[in-house]
């Protein structure tokens, strides 16, 4: 029987803790911020949304629902615009619109709040964040992390093919050129031996230009020393006489002259490389 009296006694000692709490936390009129309330949303916080009327402003829906102005910087205090789905920055709170709502955290409404042309429009769980940064700041949508997981893998991937076709495309260049300097180096050898005969200095001067990409050699050929020979104007039919020796004796089916042509005191020879002729030859 002690315990039955003792009953409504808990009662009201538990109820009237419960309603301190409640007159101190959101007394109406209190100016004060609310150090005490969250300062994140969380995703189990449910949230509650008003529509916003012609003649209403931040503050005043902050103190009329929370009991604070100084609520509508708080993160669970957010305005949406409800025709694009968006947060309203709080930096724009001074010139809010009709038809927009107001949200706040459910657990945060001012208790006893019964007013008609205030009720309630919608209550759901978390619809929107703000990160918890300086007072005015444009809320940040957080970007979502999961996209790594195939646009990651896509992107190595991509990058290994790319690597792997820009090092196939050097290494047949490096083959190329190496195909090549060797043509021309039989070439000139070949070219000069005649003339090396009895000669004391190079009979002729040489060089040789390389087109990988276009597949192409050409060989240049002068005179040197005092000589005459090799001239296209005065020596053409012997150079090209020479130019057939030379190809004959270098049995090379991979790489075919052009026309002669002159460049100044040099004779050009061009050489085209004839990639099929070369792997019908290794063949």
């Amino acid at each position: 029987m002690s315990g039955l009296r003792a009953l409504p006694l808990v009662l009201i000692i538990t109820t009237g803790s419960t309603s301190a709490f409640a007159t101190s936390a959101f007394a109406s009129g209190s100016d004060r911020p609310e150090s005490a309330r969250p300062s994140e949303l969380r995703s189990s916080t449910k949230l509650t949304c008003f529509l916003i009327r012609p003649g209403d402003t931040a503050a005043g829906l902050a103190q009329r629902i929370t009991g604070s102005r100084y609520n509508r910087h708080q993160v669970w205090f957010q305005i949406v615009d409800p025709s694009t789905a968006s947060v309203i920055p709080k930096s724009r709170y001074d010139e809010i619109e009709s038809g927009w709502h107001v949200c706040v955290a459910t657990d945060m409404l001012k208790r006893g709040l019964a007013q008609p042309q205030y009720l309630p429009i919608a209550t759901a769980g978390v619809a929107v964040a703000q990160t918890n940064g300086p007072q005015g700041m444009t809320g940040i949508r957080p970007i979502d992390l999961s996209i790594l997981w195939w646009v990651t893998p896509l992107f190595v991937a991509v990058a290994g093919v790319g690597l792997a076709w820009a090092w196939r495309g050097l290494e047949v260049r490096r083959v190329r050129l190496e195909v090549m300097r060797g043509f021309g180096e039989r070439f000139l050898r070949e070219f000069e031996r005649p003339l090396r005969r009895n000669a004391t200095s190079p009979p002729v001067k040489t060089r040789v230009r390389f087109a990988p990409a276009r597949l192409r050699v050409d060989i240049f050929i002068a005179p040197a020393g005092g000589r005459t020979y090799p001239n296209l104007v005065d020596h053409k039919r012997n150079i090209e006489y020479d130019v057939v020796r030379v190809m004959r004796l270098l049995k090379d089916a991979s790489f075919v002259n052009g026309p002669l042509y002159a460049q100044g005191s040099w004779v050009v020879i061009p050489c085209r490389f004839e990639t099929n002729r070369q792997q019908e030859g290794a063949s």
